[in-house]
């Protein structure tokens, strides 16, 4: 124990799969008299995304102590190769503060043999039957009606055209928000009653679906950080943390009910302040 040794981090498997857990081991051998700390679930773990942190009982034998611990991450990254090395953090008494040892670095693959090859068949066959001519067209009155149509359309518009077009959003946005809440309430009631992860985890993808069309951006791809970083509220941050690791971590977890809740309630906010956008006029027309 003379030389300082470096911790050894690994995982524990050779390869993984987007979305699906896996697990990296993390170990220390020092002398029994050094403090030393392993990173928690806040630390970066970048590429990956963390779900969970086991801690093992420190082992002490004639070589010294062996600290360890176990993480649960998971990769939506579509690299091939994908690498990480953690520290371990060793306290210095006299200067009160800690010397980062990191681990050798180990790399582990992405499976692609989920993903199957789709080949077109498909072909056209030409249409080379005659149709039949038809009668003769009389523009004139065509035209005629077509100009008194698109006046007596721009007349209402000019005179009732904001509000109408405005009535109109609201329409579509409150339908939007009615379609979604049929479905929610009925994944929140399911996972309620029959305790089951699979209703909840369904339950957040309609979740990210309405936010996707709510706010024109893609929720549906974006990671727990990504929602994060563009909607900024604590409250929907600790709930979709918590979700993750019910969904990844499948694990039941008395707070599923809570965390779906506050996903309710900050959709609500969302759909409040879009709608009072529209009413102000503040809002384009691709809602």
């Amino acid at each position: 124990m003379a030389q300082r040794k470096v911790p050894d981090g690994k995982f524990l498997s050779d390869s993984i799969e987007v979305g699906k857990p896996f697990f990296f081991s993390l170990s220390f051998l020092h002398p029994p008299q050094t403090e030393v700390f392993f990173p928690d679930t806040s630390y970066n773990f970048s590429p990956f995304e963390v779900i969970s942190k086991k801690n093992f009982t420190t082992r002490t034998d004639k070589r010294g102590s062996l600290d360890s611990a176990v993480y649960q991450l998971v990769s939506f990254n579509v690299s091939p190769g994908q690498s990480l090395k953690m520290p371990v953090f060793v306290f210095k008494g006299k200067d009160r503060d800690c010397t980062a040892l990191y681990s050798s670095t180990d790399t582990i693959f992405l499976r692609k043999d989920n993903f199957q090859n789709i080949t077109d068949t498909t072909s056209l066959k030409p249409e080379l039957g005659l149709l039949p001519l038809s009668h003769e067209f009389n523009f004139s009155v065509f035209i005629g009606f077509l100009a008194l149509a698109i006046g007596i359309a721009g007349s209402i518009y000019w005179l009732f055209g904001t509000d109408i077009y405005k009535q109109w959003q609201l329409f579509k946005l409150q339908r939007r928000h009615m379609e979604y809440n049929r479905s929610y309430n009925r994944l929140l009631r399911n996972a309620k009653e029959r305790e089951d992860i699979r209703d909840a985890e369904k339950a957040i993808i309609v979740w990210k679906n309405y936010l996707e069309k709510l706010e024109k951006k893609p929720f549906a791809t974006y990671t727990t950080r990504e929602i994060m970083d563009n909607l900024p509220d604590e409250g929907l941050a600790a709930a979709l943390k918590n979700m993750d690791g019910i969904i990844y971590g499948q694990v039941k977890s008395k707070d599923m009910e809570k965390s779906l809740e506050v996903l309710k309630a900050g959709a609500m906010r969302l759909y409040r302040n879009k709608r009072r956008k529209v009413l102000e006029g503040n809002v384009s027309a691709d809602i």
